[in-house]
C-alpha cells in the first residue's frame, strides 16, 4: 500500500476537518473561561499565536511537520512530553493510520506570561479521546511520572516514536523514564534544539552511545533550531560505537599520508589522549616535489607527540602520480560520491600485497582492539586511499580480533558522529604549517567526524 505523502495529508479533507475541529474546541474553552485565543508553540503554529485557529499553518514549522509526517509512517507507536494542543499529535495519526498514540503534559502554567495551558490542555486531551478512543492515551502529569506510568501500562506496545517538548533541562532523565518501554529502535525528536541544555544532551546521549545521528533518505530537513532528530533505543545502545567506548582501547590507526590523520581523525584522536592506547602508522612515504616533502614525517611526529601516539611510517610505498593505480581503481565523476569501481583484482597491484601484509604485521604487533583507516570512496576521491581501505579491510579480516572502522567522510551513513575539537585540532594543523595548510585546503577539515563500522570479512 502506498503512504500517502505530506502534501496527501496535510491538503486532506479528513485532516483540515479534524484539525478546524480541534482549534475549535480550544477556542471556545479559552473565550469561555475569558482568555486570549493563543496557545503555546508546536509544529503547526507559532509561540502565543493569538487566533491561531483562523490562522494558516506557520512556515517556520514545516520542516519539523514534514519530518515528522516520515517519521510517523515508520513508527507504530508515538509518545509525546508537551502536548500543548496536540497538533504533533494529530498529524502523526494522520499520516499513518495504524499508528497509537501516548500524551504526556503537566497542564499547568509555569510562566505567567503563558496562554492558559491549564484550560486547554485538557481540552485537547478530551478531544482526542472522542475522536481516537482506541488510538489514544494520556497523561496529564509531570514528563518522568507520566512516563513511567505510560511503561507500567504499556497501552500499545513499544515505543519506537519520542517526541521531547516540554522541559529544556531534563531530557537525558526523560529518556531514562521510558527507556525500559522503548523499541530496540526509537526515534527521538527533541524540541527547542537551539537551547543549550537540550544541544548537550544530544551530545551526551551520542558520547555515551545510547543514541546516533539518523540517515533517512529523502527530502526532509531532519535538523533545525525547532528540532533535532536522533536514533535510540536498546538495540542502538547494544551496537552503537561510542566515545565512551572507544576509551581504554587499543587502537591502531592506518592512514596512507602525514596529515590524514589529522585531516579525518584529529578531534577523535584528541578525545582520546590520555584515555586509550593509539598508534598512528603511516603507508606512504611523501612524494619528492612536494613543498613539504621534508618536514611532514617531523609534523607527524609532532602531532603523535601532541595527542601521546606511537607513530610508524612504512618504508614501502610512495606518494605518486596514480595512472598505474588507476587501472585498478576507477574513480567516478561527477557531483556526489558514488562508489568506485574495482576494475582488476587489487591482488595483483604490486603494492597491495605488502600494504595488506604490513597492515596485518602492526596488528600482530599491537594487538589492537579497533583498528581506524580511509574508507571505501577514499574520502574525498583519493585513490591511494581507496587502495589502503581494500588492503586493511584484508588484514582485518586475517586477524579477527579488532572492530574495523572507517572515516566517515562521504559515506551515506555514519555510526559514530565525534564532536570537533577546533582548537586541539588547530593545534595540528599548525604543525604542518607553513607548507601545508589543510584549514585552507579542505572545507571540513574542522567540522564534525565521523566514522563506519565495517565488516572485513566482506572483502573485495
Amino acid at each position: 500500500m502506498t503512504k500517502p505523502s505530506y502534501e496527501d495529508v496535510i491538503n486532506s479533507p479528513a485532516f483540515l476537518d479534524d484539525l478546524s475541529s480541534l482549534n475549535q474546541a480550544i477556542a471556545d474553552g479559552l473565550k469561555q473561561a475569558g482568555e486570549p485565543v493563543a496557545i503555546n508553540g508546536n509544529v503547526c503554529y507559532a509561540h502565543k499565536q493569538e487566533d491561531f485557529h483562523l490562522s494558516d499553518l506557520a512556515p517556520s514549522m514545516e520542516p519539523k511537520r514534514r519530518s515528522l509526517h516520515r517519521l510517523a509512517q515508520e513508527s507504530n507507536c508515538f509518545a509525546e512530553v508537551g502536548v500543548a494542543g496536540g497538533h504533533a499529535g494529530l498529524l502523526a495519526l494522520h499520516s499513518n493510520p495504524g499508528l497509537k498514540y501516548i500524551g504526556i503534559d503537566l497542564g499547568q502554567r509555569l510562566r505567567a506570561s503563558w496562554p492558559p495551558v491549564d484550560i486547554y490542555v485538557p481540552i485537547a486531551f478530551r478531544w482526542f479521546e472522542n475522536r481516537f478512543p482506541d488510538r489514544v492515551k494520556f497523561y496529564l502529569s509531570p514528563a518522568i511520572e507520566g512516563l513511567e506510568q505510560a511503561i507500567q501500562d504499556r497501552p500499545f506496545g513499544p515505543i519506537d516514536l519520542l517526541h521531547l517538548d516540554a522541559q529544556k533541562n531534563s531530557r537525558v532523565a526523560e529518556l531514562d523514564a521510558v527507556w525500559s518501554g522503548l523499541a530496540d529502535r526509537c526515534y527521538l525528536i527533541q524540541g527547542d534544539n537551539r537551547n543549550g541544555h537540550v544541544q548537550a544532551s544530544s551530545a551526551r546521549l551520542v558520547q555515551q552511545g545510547r543514541a546516533r545521528p539518523v540517515n533517512l533518505v529523502g527530502p526532509e530537513t531532519l535538523h533545525s533550531a525547532n528540532f533535532g532528530l536522533l536514533e535510540t533505543g536498546p538495540g542502538v545502545a547494544r551496537n552503537a560505537l561510542s566515545l565512551d567506548g572507544l576509551a581504554h582501547q587499543r587502537i591502531l590507526v592506518c592512514v596512507c599520508h602525514q596529515d590524514d590523520e589529522t585531516l579525518f581523525a584529529g578531534s577523535l584522536l584528541a578525545h582520546l589522549k590520555g584515555h586509550a592506547e593509539i598508534v598512528v602508522a603511516s603507508f606512504f612515504r611523501p612524494a619528492s616535489n612536494r613543498r613539504d616533502t621534508d618536514t611532514r614525517e617531523a609534523a607527524m611526529q609532532q602531532v603523535c607527540d601532541m595527542i601521546g601516539a606511537t607513530r610508524v611510517q612504512l618504508p614501502f610505498a610512495v606518494e605518486s602520480d596514480y595512472p598505474r593505480l588507476r587501472r585498478f581503481i576507477r574513480m567516478p565523476t561527477g557531483d556526489g560520491m558514488p562508489e568506485p569501481e574495482i576494475v582488476r583484482p587489487l591482488r595483483r597491484h604490486p603494492l597491495f600485497g605488502l600494504l595488506s601484509g604490513s597492515a596485518y604485521a602492526l596488528m600482530k604487533q599491537f594487538a589492537p582492539t579497533t583498528v581506524i583507516t580511509h574508507n571505501r570512496v577514499g574520502e574525498y576521491g583519493h585513490v591511494e586511499h581507496v587502495l589502503l581501505h581494500h588492503a586493511v579491510k584484508q588484514a582485518s579480516a586475517r586477524y579477527t580480533d579488532a572492530q574495523m572502522l572507517t572515516f566517515g567522510l562521504n559515506l551515506p551513513a555514519a555510526d559514530l558522529t565525534v564532536p570537533s575539537l577546533p582548537e586541539q585540532k588547530n593545534r595540528m594543523f599548525d604543525c604542518y604549517m607553513p607548507q601545508w595548510n589543510g584549514r585552507r585546503l579542505y572545507d571540513f577539515a574542522l567540522d564534525d567526524e565521523t566514522f563506519a563500522r565495517v565488516d572485513p570479512q566482506e572483502f573485495t
